[in-house]
């Protein structure tokens, strides 16, 4: 739709108005080219439906609308965009407010880190915002293929669409043998490839079931916290289709539970925590991509037992709150000992763990369920006593189960009305015979050491960076603005696992493990937060091999204006790969074996990273020393970091340059932070030596 024809677009109201509560329960009829709403007798229905059903004409609504206004409605508020000539119909609406649904362009540096970026987007404010990419065919859509699987591993709601060839382009290499340009070749690859990736992938090549297809991938996307694919034909976008307003608002729409599994299971778990002797609770993704961490924490008051998270989890609940007992991240071996010590058999007391929401991955429990476990008798792992409850299953294992079962297991029984039952049984029966349950023996959920445990002018290591980092910045926030952490693929997320956080305060890839997703992710994240009234601090903490994945992202990130803090650590090595290699190089012995090749990080010693912070638009530094390292969080915390731009075409600068309208109106008002840390190569993190015991 041209400029001129989306600005007519406006509709012809009728309004009725009403203080009760939205209804959405409002037939619709047409007359002539406006709407009219009848109310039924028994609806009173309020300003908002009504103004909603009569904004639009519904001659005037296209493909184009009909997708910014329902992508707007489920959560989406900034599309990572990166045009080309199949997408670009679609990208130009977003610029033009009449089209626009208040859906704003962001342009990203390439695919991969817009989709990172999307990904941030959705989970930074669980159940609040959904990610959107958008990207052309073929050399565009397959650029973004691992990213979107992450969002799909790691339970993320997020929309990507992609602009493809026409029904006639296909026609003619069909007939002709015409290979347009980014196509594979004619058999729709691009839509394949994504619907095996995403929950659920459609093609619109027809403005007839649009709308259909439209609501079926969104729906799809926000009730399973999924991605979704949606590819637009080229030329259709201005096609006219079904009007939003003659449609009901998409929600989430789950199948429908079955209530006498629900109870069955929900009494069975309860007679189970009756008899409990020793009970730890885990809580996992899924509570927070459901948006029910408020339930979780309600049942968490009333079952008075200690409270984890995995480390794919962490952030679930802030770990500030005093009204439940947060005792920590369990991330099997790499978990404090004090955690650890949670699940021991004591007393010939076996726990009673119950995980809800929990996803297990080899990272996230850190090698427990690897094929090169060695079990160790003097650390007790959480493979007794077992409660499992998942979106869709409950599994409780034969330790845990009533001595007449062995595993009982229910394939249709929901999370959420899971917690919800949980929750009515105990308030109906009252406090659990043996609550409140015991928690940490020792020491806190953040044993992290002071940093006068360091040498001032020792060389940073994984321990003292940590420690720094905690005590001397992100302490020093108010709790209510405690920056949100992401932590990169690595030794990077094993090391900072106890760091305290608040509320969805902690984001790392603990299924997928891209490296490199943590930069790009971060401006999704500050996005999602400013998108959602939060101004906190974002920061992301990446190996130096991780960073160079995506590394551009730098000039998003201050194009966007954000202050966000981004450190490198620039040891020089992929320690992870070492690390799963063979661990025993880390030894300081003379005859420990050499890093292997593969595992160089070659940019780390021709980098100039001040510079290279600078180049992108930013403030750089480049530390060694823990004493270093402290007065540059100084700098960070108190100094502003004011976007200043330097190249040919700001404004008043020479001929020669284009001219635009405004984008947004925001004016840009800082930029980020680069820190390269060189921390020690040989240096693993203090909870990861158990490996080392071996060599």
């Amino acid at each position: 739709m041209s400029r001129s024809n989306l600005m007519h677009a406006t509709a012809h109201k009728k309004e009725y108005y009403s203080a009760k509560e939205l209804v959405d329960n409002i037939e619709i009829n047409q007359l002539g080219n406006k709407v009219e709403v009848e109310i039924d007798d028994s609806l009173v229905a309020s300003k908002e439906v009504v103004d909603r059903a009569t904004s639009v004409d519904v001659e005037t609504e296209t493909i184009t609308t009909y997708l910014n206004k329902r992508l707007a409605e489920i959560g989406v508020k900034r599309v990572m965009a990166i045009p080309g000539d199949y997408i670009a119909e679609w990208v130009e609406s977003l610029d033009i407010p009449e089209a626009s649904a208040g859906l704003i362009r962001v342009h990203p540096n390439n695919e991969m880190c817009a989709t990172y970026a999307a990904d941030g987007y959705g989970r930074a404010a669980n159940g609040k915002t959904v990610g959107c990419v958008a990207f052309t065919y073929g050399v565009g859509a397959l650029n973004a293929v691992q990213a979107v699987a992450g969002a799909h591993v790691e339970h993320v709601p997020l929309v990507a669409i992609n602009g493809s060839p026409s029904p006639a382009q296909f026609n003619s290499h069909r007939d002709q043998g015409v290979l347009w340009h980014h196509m594979f070749n004619g058999t729709k690859t691009d839509l394949k490839i994504f619907s095996e990736i995403t929950e659920m992938a459609v093609r619109i090549d027809n403005p007839a079931y649009a709308p259909d297809l439209i609501d079926a991938a969104l729906t799809a996307c926000i009730t399973n916290s999924l991605p979704v694919y949606i590819e637009i034909a080229n030329t259709l976008g201005d096609y006219p289709c079904q009007s939003v307003a003659t449609r009901k608002r998409i929600k989430k729409s789950p199948v429908a539970q079955s209530k006498s599994d629900l109870d069955i299971a929900a009494e069975y778990i309860y007679d189970i925590l009756k008899t409990s002797k020793k009970l730890v609770m885990v809580g996992g993704v899924e509570i927070a991509r459901s948006n029910i961490q408020d339930k979780f924490k309600r049942l968490l008051q009333l079952l008075e037992a200690p409270y984890l998270s995995t480390l794919l989890g962490k952030g679930l609940l802030s770990e500030f709150d005093k009204d439940i007992y947060f005792s920590g991240v369990y991330n099997g071996r790499n978990s404090q000992p004090n955690v650890q010590e949670l699940f021991s058999i004591k007393d010939g007391i076996v726990p009673t763990v119950v995980y809800l929401g929990v996803l297990e991955t080899d990272f996230n429990f850190s090698g427990v369920t690897s094929t090169d476990y060695d079990p160790d008798p003097g650390i007790t792992l959480p493979l007794t006593g077992q409660i499992e409850a998942r979106n869709g299953a409950v599994l409780i294992n034969d330790r845990a189960s009533k001595e007449i079962d062995s595993d009982v297991y229910w394939g249709n029984v929901d999370l959420e009305p899971l917690i919800d039952t949980l929750i009515k049984l105990m308030l109906e029966r009252g406090a659990l015979p043996n609550a409140p349950f015991p928690g940490l023996q020792t020491g806190t959920p953040w044993d992290i050491p002071m940093p006068s445990a360091y040498d001032a002018k020792k060389q940073v290591t994984w321990d003292s960076f940590k420690s720094l980092l905690q005590h001397e910045y992100i302490s020093t926030f108010e709790q209510e603005q405690t920056p949100v952490v992401l932590a990169d693929t690595g030794l990077t997320f094993y090391s900072l696992n106890n760091l305290k956080v608040g509320q969805n305060g902690y984001i790392a890839q603990l299924a997928w493990g891209a490296i490199g997703y943590s930069p790009a992710s971060s401006y999704g994240v500050k996005m999602a937060l400013e998108d959602t009234g939060n101004n906190k601090q974002v920061i992301s903490i990446s190996g130096d091999g991780a960073i160079s994945e995506s590394i551009n992202c730098l000039g998003t990130i201050a194009s966007l204006g954000q202050d966000n803090v981004i450190f490198a650590m620039a040891n020089g090595v992929f320690a992870i790969e070492q690390f799963l290699v063979n661990v025993c190089a880390f030894e300081y012995k003379p005859d420990a074996p050499k890093f292997v090749p593969l595992t160089q990080v070659p940019q780390t010693a021709l980098w100039d990273w001040i510079k290279l912070a600078e180049g992108f638009g930013g403030v750089g530094y480049d530390v060694s020393t823990n004493e270093e390292l402290r007065e540059v969080l100084k700098k960070i915390k108190n100094a502003p970091r004011p976007a200043t731009p330097t190249g040919p075409c700001v404004e008043g600068s020479s001929d020669g340059c284009c001219e635009f309208e405004p984008h947004e109106e925001e004016v840009r008002r800082s930029t980020f932070t680069l820190v390269a840390v060189r921390n020690v190569c040989k240096d693993l993190p203090s909870n990861t030596k158990w490996k080392m015991r071996g060599c």
